[in-house]
């Protein structure tokens, strides 16, 4: 199966995540440095284009990177803005593409493993298959 490729606005999301995760440890400087180019970038695009839910999906990430709502709000926000502008995705992309190469910041793919009540979550899945099993069912009355 292959794996799930990440948008741009769910890269800059994972890569928040992650600077926030390893901020107690010995992140790279080059990691942190990278995150703080794409982190700084955004900002000034943001600010420059006058772009004020961008600028406060950012802050708001920023303020709670651990936060599931707040990151997907960024990922959306920064989605919208790459499709909408190829200039504004080929910059981001350079940038998200070089903190994907800093040593503590791999971020290539998601595996998602849950329980329960056979939940499924996707969002703006494209040109890829994702594969749900829910393992052997029980056998019903008539089989047993």
């Amino acid at each position: 199966m292959e794996p799930v490729s990440l948008t741009v606005g769910a890269l800059v999301a994972t890569l928040l995540t992650k600077a926030a995760e390893k901020s107690g440890e010995n992140l790279a400087d080059t990691a942190m440095a990278a995150v703080t180019r794409v982190v700084g970038w955004l900002k000034n695009r943001f600010t420059q284009t006058t772009d004020e839910e961008g600028s406060q999906a950012l802050a708001w990430a920023e303020g709670a990177p651990d936060s599931p709502s707040r990151l997907r709000a960024l990922a959306e926000v920064v989605d919208r803005r790459a499709e909408a502008d190829p200039e504004f995705k080929s910059q981001l992309q350079r940038l998200v593409d070089d903190a994907k190469q800093q040593q503590g910041l791999q971020v290539g793919s998601i595996t998602q493993s849950a329980s329960g009540d056979k939940n499924v979550q996707n969002a703006r899945i494209q040109g890829s298959s994702i594969n749900v099993s829910h393992g052997t069912p029980p056998p019903t009355a008539a089989q047993g």
